[in-house]
């Protein structure tokens, strides 16, 4: 069956017993009335990125989004239209380069109740906080891809177990390689919780990988971790502790490795501290993202690092105050007897921020650093936004900046964004936008833009961009992707209903 009519089945048996409450007795219509909502974005883009006219190229992308709930279930769909004037001009930084046309993105039918949940179609999860499964939905990177099977999770008093299987695919490695990866990934988790506010649980899950090579079988992941930890222990503690294993076979050869995670925070009035130790060798596959305490907006590998990381906050209620600090040292497993004779790749980190809220005023300011020492690499990022509320809390004045920079013992590269705008509630608002990317081996570049987005009624927002971007790294929760840049016109519609 295609997945247009999977779609179709599961909304009519979702929507079977709705409409049959309506031609039946009305009687507990309100505990269990229906309701239909949705979304339906639009966007169209003329990218002249490539300095060559003759080169540009068009996109028009539709997304719909339709849900239905009643009772204890609920079902939807997401349908997709993608047209491009020029498929091979597309730039392979594009996440939607491989699709055209027609596709049914996402469909599902969830039964929710106090002891079970079972839900059918496609969906996101994480084992492990991340360890042994993470399939999750990213705006910022723009990750979107789901897993299409089943899951289901039973509670009983304080006992919890949930199991899943189903196929999905990387959007980072299809896009690299040019076609999608059909995965298949299985597992099931278990929690118990024990008096004192104690918990214990662990998960296991299994994963067959499409070679990123040609006529070659599957790659086969399995990965197992057990968990424990409390709130409040001691009346001043909170704990959360993981290990896990995994053992990976690629081309024939299996290769195994760990990951051990150890998390403590205490909160002592205004001041919060936050120890944590991770151990990561070997830990990396294409749908884990182990845990970290470090900064939400920087890019950390999991494949192989070790060490500590202290994180102090604070909150000042009288002023509207909040204030952060971290420091990590971390290193790797290497010596110098391993392979390629590397003395370890240690990294000592650093960042801090402020967070204030006074009056008309909020302001939220950090900086970031991190040095490599054996590979002669420093990083900073600073980032800034203000915001001012005018015409009685109507409108508001923005400022932003935004800048990167990677020193290496050869070259350096520097990316700042810097950006002013106006909004009035609940009209719309207007932003320009300046940002220069200045890379020691060729040169700097500007780039200038403006948006415009305006509200005609609550439900619908229209935006218009015209100018350029240089794209470049954007992370979120853990995950990273380099965006491509872009010259051109770019308008949006979005509604929701």
């Amino acid at each position: 069956m295609t997945r247009l009519g999977i779609a179709a089945l599961l909304l009519a048996m979702a929507a079977a017993p709705a409409w049959a409450q309506e031609e039946g007795d009305d009687g507990g219509a309100e505990e269990r009335s229906y309701r239909l909502f949705g979304t339906w974005n639009v966007t169209y883009e003329d990218n002249q990125t490539n300095e060559d006219q003759d080169e540009a190229y068009q996109k028009f992308k539709s997304l719909l989004n339709l849900n239905l709930v009643w009772w204890r279930m609920s079902a939807g769909v997401q349908l997709e239209y993608l047209d491009w004037s020029d498929p091979e001009l597309v730039d392979p930084g594009d996440l939607d380069r491989l699709r055209e046309g027609f596709e049914l993105r996402k469909y599902w039918i969830e039964y929710l109740s106090d002891p079970f949940d079972a839900r059918l179609g496609t969906f996101f999860t994480s084992f492990g906080h991340g360890m042994t499964l993470y399939v999750q939905k990213n705006d910022v990177v723009g990750y979107d891809e789901p897993i299409h099977g089943g899951t289901a999770t039973v509670q009983l008093g304080r006992f919890e177990l949930t199991a899943l299987g189903g196929e999905v695919t990387e959007p980072l490695l299809s896009n690299r390689f040019g076609r999608e990866f059909e995965d298949t990934v299985w597992g099931t988790a278990a929690r118990v919780e024990l008096p004192a506010d104690l918990y214990l649980g662990g998960s296991l899950v299994g994963a067959e990988l499409q070679s990123t090579l040609p006529n070659q079988p599957d790659d086969e992941v399995d990965a197992w971790s057990v968990e424990a930890g409390g709130m409040e222990v001691a009346s001043v503690l909170d704990v959360h502790a993981e290990w896990s294993e995994i053992s990976k076979t690629e081309r024939g050869r299996r290769e195994t490795g760990h990951g051990g995670y150890l998390a403590l925070s205490s909160t002592l009035g205004p001041v919060t501290l936050l120890g944590e130790y991770k151990d990561y060798w070997n830990f990396e596959y294409r749908y884990n993202n182990p845990p970290t305490a470090g900064s939400n907006l920087e890019q950390y590998e999991h494949s192989d690092v070790k060490g500590p990381r202290l994180m102090v906050t604070g909150d000042i209620v009288a002023t509207g105050t909040r204030l952060w600090g971290s420091v990590g040292d971390f290193n790797t497993h290497r010596s110098e007897d391993s392979a390629g004779g590397a003395e370890g790749d240690r990294q000592l980190e650093w960042y801090a921020g402020v967070e204030e809220t006074a009056g008309f005023l909020y302001l939220e300011a950090s900086y970031f650093n991190r040095d490599w020492r054996e590979r002669g690499i420093s990083e900073e990022h600073i980032i800034a936004d203000a915001h001012i509320a005018t015409l009685g809390g109507r409108g508001d004045i923005s400022f932003g900046y935004d800048s990167r920079r990677e020193d290496f013992s050869f070259a350096s590269s520097v990316l700042d964004r810097s950006y002013v705008g106006f909004s009035l509630s609940p009209y719309g608002s207007v932003t320009a936008r300046w940002a220069r990317e200045d890379r020691s081996t060729v040169g700097a570049e500007d780039f200038w833009g403006g948006e415009v987005e305006f509200f005609p009624i609550r439900a619908i927002t229209l935006g218009l961009f015209v100018g350029s971007d240089p794209g470049g790294l954007v992370c979120s929760g853990g995950q990273c992707r380099i965006e491509p840049p872009f010259e051109g016109l770019r308008a949006k519609f979005a509604w929701r209903f």
